[in-house]
């Protein structure tokens, strides 16, 4: 897979290379930026929640979406052993990805991606989703076979109810009885979001029927909660507890158990 490389340097407390990488697709081009601590063990593709643009320039500037959860924790995951790419929407969906993130065109992007960071980087490539950020993952691990496909998935506030005006776009519409990955659910206890109810977890579980293993990790606490219900400072985005999801996510991903 074709892809062009723009180089940048960022200063953080430990050394990390980082990298801006657009991959072509379907005429297309889907923009990543790239960021490798040391020793890492895997690459963790990180789709943010909302719309899902972020506007990431060529030298490496995330001009929207940067508060959301995986997009802030980013570092945590470098730290904790993972290459992370937070990945765009491509340039033909650059205002919302509304009824985009349940697409065969979505799935093939996500797919070019996921071929590009494993041919760069010979790591195992996991998707990870917030919010949203869900539909798309789960859409990617329904649709992907053969090389294309991501090694597991991290389903992190899952979109498991339907709100508003964009079609099938939540988790538990989708065929997932058909992901056959390994599958980490995460989520807040609290996590009163209309669109991602916590009692709603223990269906997802039960539809995903065929993936394996499967395990759910729960959340209590955090600090600094304001905001919506259903933004990224509330319980729904793990405000206060990066730290502990970030590492607990990461050793599941070395070591899947049900």
């Amino acid at each position: 897979m074709r892809f062009l490389a723009f180089f940048i340097l960022i200063a953080l407390t430990y050394p990390v290379r980082a990298e801006v990488l657009d991959v072509r697709s379907r005429g297309e081009t889907v923009r990543l930026l790239v960021e490798e601590g040391d020793n890492p063990f895997a690459t963790v593709v990180l789709f943010a929640g909302g719309h899902g643009v972020l506007k990431i320039s060529k030298s490496g500037g995330i001009k929207k979406l940067g508060g959301n959860f995986l997009v802030r924790a980013r570092d945590r995951f470098q730290s904790n052993g993972a290459v992370t790419a937070v990945i765009d929407a491509p340039t033909d969906e650059r205002n919302k990805l509304h009824g985009f993130r349940s697409t065969e065109d979505h799935a093939k992007d996500v797919g070019a991606v996921i071929k590009s960071l494993r041919e760069k980087y010979k790591l195992p490539v996991w998707l990870i989703g917030t919010s949203r950020g869900t539909n798309s993952v789960a859409n990617a691990a329904v649709r992907l076979k053969g090389a294309d496909k991501p090694d597991g998935i991290v389903l992190t506030a899952t979109m498991t109810a339907y709100h508003g005006p964009w079609g099938g776009d939540y988790v538990t519409n989708m065929d997932i009885e058909d992901v056959k990955l390994p599958v980490l659910i995460v989520h807040h206890k609290k996590d009163d979001c209309r669109v991602t109810p916590a009692d709603k977890v223990d269906d997802l579980r039960d539809e995903l029927e065929n993936a394996k293993p499967v395990k759910v990790l729960w959340y209590e606490g955090g600090s600094g909660i304001r905001g919506s219900n259903c933004g990224a400072r509330h319980y729904h985005g793990f405000n206060g507890i990066e730290e502990q999801v970030v590492k607990d996510i990461m050793n599941w991903v070395k070591s899947p158990s049900p």
